[in-house]
């Protein structure tokens, strides 16, 4: 277990396209978020979420805080949950990514040691939901709030950044990155859980497949 990494959920606003609280969309039998936190708290000592609804997720029995600069965003909820923990780095992850998995998290934090933010890259793509981060990116964090920029992308020229080709990190990054944004997603999200619960242990939340 990585001592000095915190977890930090995302759990943020109603989806437009969903209608409601993607964290709290069931899956399996009870809401994605608590997918995402059995994982994390095998992993890591500490986990807090991110919300401006905390009642929502007491349920959960983890620390909750609110965005401190409000309305701008995951940057923003990035910047709240850094501020919470009381470890140099966490990672953070969206709170609609049901599949993520404890290997994957524990070689984020091995390759990402040392540096302010370690993002996997996947199609091309960074995955900064599912991203280490230093508690060195707050003030970075300010500055670009501050100026009006909410994109996440705007701290890799202010900080150190390394980013970590996803076959790197698993051998399933299309589970791992998965994310529901809409109707379609959390259909294909019920099979894979399906699946995912009806198969070996390995695949239940919480598994350590790669």
């Amino acid at each position: 277990m990585p001592s000095n990494v915190a977890g930090i959920i995302l759990a943020g606003g109603q989806s437009r396209r969903m209608g409601r609280e993607k964290p709290l969309l069931d899956l399996g039998g009870r809401p994605v978020i608590a997918w995402i936190a059995e994982v994390l708290g095998q992993v890591f000592p500490e986990v807090i979420v991110v919300t401006n609804k905390p009642d929502q997720y007491a349920w959960l029995g983890l620390r909750t805080v609110s965005d401190v600069i409000k309305g701008q965003g995951p940057l923003a909820g990035i910047h709240a949950g850094l501020l919470a923990i009381s470890r140099p780095q966490a990672v953070v992850v969206g709170g609609d990514m049901p599949f993520i998995r404890q290997e994957p998290l524990r070689r984020l934090c091995e390759l990402g040691s040392g540096y302010d933010i370690a993002v996997p890259s996947w199609r091309g793509l960074p995955e900064y939901m599912h991203a280490l981060y230093s508690r060195e990116c707050i003030p970075h964090i300010e500055d670009c709030l501050a100026s009006g920029e909410r994109r996440i992308i705007a701290l890799r020229d202010r900080v150190q950044e390394i980013v970590i080709p996803a076959e790197k990190l698993t051998s399933v990054p299309e589970e791992i990155f998965f994310n529901i944004n809409k109707p379609a997603d959390y259909l294909l999200a019920q099979r894979i859980a399906r699946r995912r619960l009806a198969d070996d242990t390995d695949y239940r939340p919480g598994g350590s497949l790669q």
